[in-house]
């Protein structure tokens, strides 16, 4: 429902807004409903997978998942069905091309209108494939920079005991050893990280490079004198812990300079032999800033969608009830040609169920000889970016229908929408004149021909003998034809003998029901059909027997190989062959689903007309308690104006403009809900009459009337346009204000104006006025609602309405509100 202060336009506008935030979005965003079907699949997420949402739309999620991890990422996606919140799960996703994504899921819940059902699940990601590569080499960094350390420390301990086992060769190694030393400062130097020795007693007798450009030198203070300017050691620092344990010991630290580092601390004993600490220390503040940046988004978008959610869930509710209630097609296709939306007239016309339509092209639904003209005629639309018409065959049906463009914000053409009217016995009437004048014409020409027809009998009898022969090779052509129709054909196909014996059964019995064909061969159908379908189906079958060209339809439940009943239309007829016996063809087809979808529907529809009937109660306790309120109100008013003086006097007199403005807004109220709930049946209306008497109604305002005697087609409420129109000029124009009404038949329309010499309308507002809430120069003296009323009357008359201004080029010099009607003679002409 669109709320009351928006536009239906506004609404819409929302609609487009919403659908093209998710559509467009840089984030992957994917919709699944409660049976685990994925309904909405965004351009982010085809960027991401490489598969289009034609592809995906309708089916598993599972298609989405390595194959080794399907089972357990499908129950993560039930839990979310059941209410279970994802909040930065890290899930795989598979690509088109076979590849890998890693990508950081958030979810939320779309609930329906109870507050307590789930209906769907909308999940947003985040691609972390490349970060977690990233991170993984950093990791190989870590452990390679570990290895390095680890061995060059052991070079060190061999080459220190080497020096003790080996004095005669000391020269030797304390060369090698300088060697040595040099290359690990060498490379300690270079490394992107800090390396430090800490000595026992918090002194820093070594800082490669990195660490000396961050913190300084330590000239032999202690680590938290220069560091941080403190006199004892820091409480949470975790580097002399391998003093205690003797293991390699992992930590973060925050630095003086703000940054965040991941350290490494060894045990290492010094050339000396005593104990020091080897500490690496990796800065990684910029990864830290990066996740809670990314935590806060997260966060932030999480709620942005669930509020567009709900936002797009109203305004859908409002679009679903007027498109599902109308019996007119209407389907909106993308640019592809894909439906991607319909309403139930049009699966209705096609013969096929909702879920079969949305996805496919006309030309899978209806083939090419019908959906290709309807899909030709779809890209003309979009192609041009114009609203068209065309003249449509579908089945034995006939249709004119509307197309128009359909835009995203930026105006792009995204697809088309079509509107449909039936014109199926108009176009049957024009064929059967024209066949009845082919006819005759036809007739004329047999009488010229019968003659030479009378001459070339003989000739045709000679050559009947030749096509007996070749109709007996193309009849058994003909039954190996049809035995492949039947071994490939998606209903079930039955031949019984008098006796119910199954005596073949087409392949599609092992797809339907699990059944082997072979295995059905000799079985009583009884045995498989629902006890309480037995006899209806046994009392048909006789009816046959008795009507042997008679045509059996009937629906029945089999139970299938699993046990479950299956819902079968079917279809028979006796077949009786030359030379054998009787028996019985039936088709049948699966129609589970469809009973299935049509109690669900029924259901629905019983719910809504409910609640329609308890908001038309609600409305009405509403309307008559506030009116009679008002009514009381409006006479203390009248009283306190009439006994008080000055000041108290016109707040007096503001009480009762404000409940007068309060009952004008439940007239408005009650019109407008005439206007939806009333029968659209028009008849004659005298126009002169009804302007006379609403005029009458303005006592005091200069009112000139140039109306000839003319009748339109309209009812009760025509006199509420006038009413308002009126009202208005007085409203704005004040006391000295003067109106003019006119009418005249032009073009086959009776052109109405309301004319006065009142402050006039700006062009930038004169758009704008007959939309809902829309006001025009004195803002707070009206609700918006009255100029909009007009409009929905005028339409549903089938005319216009639009502003001028009274004096071409001169908004000031008043306004000119000008309106068509369909005149009542021309209409009873035409047969309306």
């Amino acid at each position: 429902m669109i709320h009351e202060h928006e536009t239906p336009e506004k609404g819409s506008e929302t609609t487009q807004y919403l659908e093209n935030l998710v559509r467009y979005a840089n984030a992957p965003i994917i919709v699944w409903d409660a049976d685990l079907r994925i309904t909405r699949f965004n351009s982010a997420f085809e960027r991401l997978t490489g598969r289009a949402a034609g592809e995906v739309v309708g089916r598993s999620p599972e298609i989405l998942f390595p194959e080794t991890r399907r089972e357990e990422l499908m129950g993560l996606i039930r839990e979310t069905t059941a209410g279970e919140r994802w909040e930065t799960v890290e899930i795989p996703i598979l690509t088109a091309g076979g590849r890998i994504r890693t990508v950081l899921w958030n979810s939320a819940a779309v609930y329906e209108s109870d507050g307590e059902a789930i209906s769907s699940v909308i999940a947003q990601g985040q691609d972390i494939t490349e970060r977690k590569q990233a991170e993984e080499a950093l990791k190989r960094a870590h452990d390679e920079l570990e290895r390095r350390v680890l061995e060059r420390t052991l070079e060190l301990r061999e080459a220190n005991e080497a020096l003790q086992a080996e004095v005669a060769e000391r020269i030797r190694a304390e060369e090698a050893v300088k060697a040595g030393q040099k290359r690990l400062y060498d490379v300690l130097e270079t490394l992107p990280v800090y390396v430090i020795l800490l000595s026992p007693d918090y002194r820093v007798p070594f800082a490669n490079c990195f660490f000396r450009e961050r913190f300084g030198a330590s000239d032999g203070r202690r680590c938290y004198e220069y560091l941080f300017s403190r006199s004892e050691p820091c409480e949470n620092c975790e580097s002399y812990n391998v003093m205690k344990t003797g293991a390699p010991h992992r930590w973060e630290w925050t630095g003086p300079d703000n940054h965040d580092y991941d350290i490494f601390d060894f045990p290492f004993t010094d050339a000396d032999g005593s104990l020091n600490i080897l500490e690496v220390g990796i800065d990684i503040t910029k990864r830290k800033r990066a996740e809670e940046a990314l935590r806060g988004l997260n966060e932030t978008l999480e709620e942005r969608v669930v509020e567009r959610a709900d936002e797009l869930a109203k305004a859908n509710a409002l679009l679903n009830a007027i498109t599902e209630n109308t019996p007119a097609p209407i389907c909106v296709t993308d640019r592809e040609g894909r439906c991607v939306l319909c309403n139930p007239a049009v699966p209705g016309i096609i013969g096929r169920p909702t879920t079969e339509v949305l996805g496919r092209t006309p030309i899978e639904l209806l083939g090419p000889e019908i959906g290709g003209p309807v899909m030709a005629n779809d890209r003309y639309v979009i192609e041009t970016g114009t609203t068209e018409a065309f003249e449509e065959t579908i089945g034995d049906r006939t249709f004119y229908i509307t197309r128009t463009p359909m835009r995203d914000a930026r105006g792009a053409v995204t697809g088309a929408i079509a509107v449909g009217t039936e014109i199926t016995e108009l176009k049957q009437a024009e064929a059967q004149k024209q066949e009845f004048l082919e006819q005759v014409q036809q007739f004329a020409e047999e009488m010229e021909v019968q003659n030479e027809e009378l001459q070339s009998t003989t000739e045709q009898l000679q050559e009947k003998t030749e096509e007996l022969a070749l109709l007996n090779r193309v009849l058994e052509e003909s039954e190996e034809h049809f035995r492949s129709l039947i071994e490939n054909a998606s209903d079930i196909i039955l031949l019984l003998d008098m006796q119910r014996h199954i005596t073949y059964a087409s392949p599609s019995v092992r797809l339907i029901g699990g059944y082997d064909p072979e295995s059905l061969i000799g079985t009583d159908v009884l045995d498989l059909i629902h006890p309480e379908d037995a006899r209806a189906a046994v009392e048909t079958v006789r009816a046959g027997i008795a009507l042997p060209s008679a045509r059996l339809t009937f629906q029945v439940r089999i139970r299938s190989s699993a046990g479950r009943w299956i819902f079968l239309d079917v279809t028979g007829t006796s077949l009786i062959r030359e030379g054998s016996d009787r028996q019985f063809i039936m088709n049948a087809r699966d129609v589970t689903d469809r009973n299935h979808a049509e109690e669900e529907r029924n259901r629905l529809l019983a719910s809504l007309e409910e609640a329609h009937r308890e908001a038309n109660l609600y409305l009405d306790i509403i309307t008559h308690d506030i009116r009679n309120a008002n009514n009381v109100s409006s006479i203390y008013a009248d009283l306190m104006i009439e006994l008080l003086d000055g000041t108290e006097r016109a707040y007096a007199r503001k009480l009762h403009d404000s409940i007068a403005r309060s009952t004008e807004i439940l007239m408005n109220v009650s019109t407008i809900r005439r206007i939806h709930t009333d029968s659209a049946e028009f008849s004659p209306v005298d126009l002169s009459a009804v302007v006379s008497e609403e005029a009458r109604n303005f006592r005091g305002a200069s009112i000139r009337q140039v109306v000839p005697p003319l009748e339109v087609l309209a009812d009760n409420l025509l006199a509420t346009i006038f009413m308002n129109l009126i009202g208005n000029s007085v409203k704005f124009g004040g006391p000295e204000v003067e109106i003019v009404v006119r009418a005249e038949e032009q073009d086959g329309e009776v052109l109405v104006s309301v004319e006065d010499n009142g402050p006039g309308v700006p062009d930038d507002v004169k758009g704008k006025l007959f939309h809902r809430f829309e006001r025009g120069k004195a803002r707070g003296r009206g609700d918006g609602l009255g100029l909009f009323i007009c409009r929905t009357l005028v339409e549903r008359y089938g005319g216009r309405i639009w502003i001028e201004d009274r004096m071409q080029g001169r908004p000031e010099g008043g306004a000119a509100f000008r309106f068509t009607l369909k005149p009542a003679n021309r209409d009873r002409d035409f047969g309306s």
